[in-house]
């Protein structure tokens, strides 16, 4: 006749699988102290690690000095320009490096940051824009202040002319 599935489950659950910490050797002591400090030392890199990654995922999609941030306010400093809005028309939509992916959203957008020969931060950031009527090219310009925030040093859109030459719209500096 066959054993219950069930019977030997209640011997092992209570079954006592450690020595309590006065039953131990000082060895013992030593090796159960070393492997329960590796475990916390482990858990707790591990949540640093963690801890880090969601601050510069965070700090890269939300701050105000991130590229995205930058893209961003250039795009409504463009959008908000007369002479764009009727050259290129609307809906007036931004868009980064064209991609082989068929993901629309998967368009990176190309910037760099570099320091000038007088010690300066700027960031070059390129995008390009699609209207109803044009599309053109934005080219920013930004050096970081004595504060630490971004500061437009150019922001310009060149639309090329259809078979006239290509025409420059300053939106920041000149």
């Amino acid at each position: 006749m066959a054993a219950k599935p069930n019977a030997n489950r209640s011997g092992l659950i209570s079954q006592k699988t450690a020595k309590e910490w006065k039953e131990l050797s000082t060895p013992q002591k030593v090796v159960r102290a070393s492997k329960t400090t590796v475990n916390l030392g482990v858990i707790l890199a591990g949540m640093g690690l963690t801890g880090a990654l969601i601050y510069f995922v965070a700090s890269e999609l939300f701050g105000t000095q991130s590229s995205t941030a930058v893209f961003n306010d250039a795009v409504d400093r463009i959008r908000a320009h007369p002479q764009l809005a009727e050259v290129i028309g609307e809906p007036m939509k931004a868009h980064g490096q064209p991609s082989r992916s068929r993901m629309k959203r998967n368009r990176r957008i190309h910037h760099r940051i570099m320091d000038d020969q007088e010690g300066k931060t700027h960031l070059l950031m390129q995008f390009f824009l699609e209207g109803s009527q044009n599309q053109g090219t934005a080219m920013v310009d930004m050096v970081k202040d004595d504060k630490g925030k971004w500061q437009y040093r150019h922001l310009f859109v060149d639309v090329p002319g259809q078979g006239y030459p290509s025409q420059r719209y300053f939106v920041e500096g000149a």
